[in-house]
C-alpha cells in the first residue's frame, strides 16, 4: 500500500480514522498503523498534526457543501432550509470525526482551507437566498443557522438528549424556529 500513498489517500484514510475514534485521539502513530507504515512515513504526505486536522477539515467542508447544495437544489425558504439542515445532521451522525474537524476555522492565511470553508458557506447562504439577507445579515444568519444545528447535533452525538422526546420532532421544530427568525432577521429596529 505505501507504494501508492499520497496526500489524498492520506487524508481520506485519516478522515475515515477520525470518523471511528474521534478527532482528539488522532495521531501519526495511530495512522501509521492503519495504513501499514511507520510514523515517519505518514510524514512524507503532512507535516504534522495540525496539518492534517487542517486536511480532513478541508476534505470534509468540500464533501458537505456537496451534500448541502444537492439537498438545497430545486427548493427555497424554509423547504430548503429544512432541506440543508437535515442533511446536515444526517452527515454528521455518519461523519461524527469529520464534523468535528469543521469546527476549526481555517487560518486566514490558510489559502486552501478559506476555499473549502468558503464553499461550505456558499452552499449554506444558496439556500437561505430567499430570505433576501445579505452583507452583515447574511452573515449573522449563516452563523446563527451553523451554530443552533451544530448544537443539536452535538448534544445529539454526545448522548446529551436523554428525555423520552422524539428527536426528530424537536429537531423539526428547532428549524421551523429559525425559519420564522430568518423571515425577520434584516428587520432589526
Amino acid at each position: 500500500m505505501a507504494e501508492r500513498l499520497n496526500r489524498d489517500a492520506v487524508v481520506a484514510r485519516a478522515s475515515e480514522l477520525v470518523d471511528e475514534i474521534g478527532l482528539p485521539a488522532l495521531t501519526i502513530t495511530k495512522l501509521g498503523r492503519t495504513l501499514g507504515i511507520a510514523p515517519p512515513g505518514v510524514y512524507r504526505h503532512v507535516s504534522d498534526l495540525d496539518d492534517l486536522r487542517g486536511a480532513i477539515a478541508q476534505q470534509a467542508a468540500r464533501n458537505l457543501a456537496d451534500v448541502l447544495a444537492a439537498a438545497g437544489t430545486g427548493r427555497s425558504g424554509s423547504d430548503a432550509l429544512h432541506g440543508i439542515a437535515d442533511a446536515l445532521r444526517r452527515w454528521a451522525a455518519r461523519h461524527p470525526g469529520r464534523h468535528a474537524a469543521l469546527q476549526i476555522a481555517p487560518e486566514p492565511g490558510d489559502a486552501d482551507g478559506q476555499a473549502a470553508a468558503e464553499r461550505l458557506v456558499r452552499a449554506i447562504a444558496d439556500a437561505l437566498r430567499e430570505y433576501e439577507l445579505h452583507d452583515d445579515d447574511l452573515t449573522d444568519a449563516i452563523r446563527f443557522v451553523r451554530s443552533t444545528v451544530h448544537g443539536f447535533v452535538a448534544l445529539e452525538l454526545g448522548g446529551g438528549f436523554k428525555q423520552a422526546r422524539e428527536l426528530d420532532a424537536t429537531f423539526t421544530r428547532i428549524v421551523d424556529a429559525l425559519d420564522r427568525a430568518l423571515r425577520s432577521w434584516g428587520d432589526r429596529a
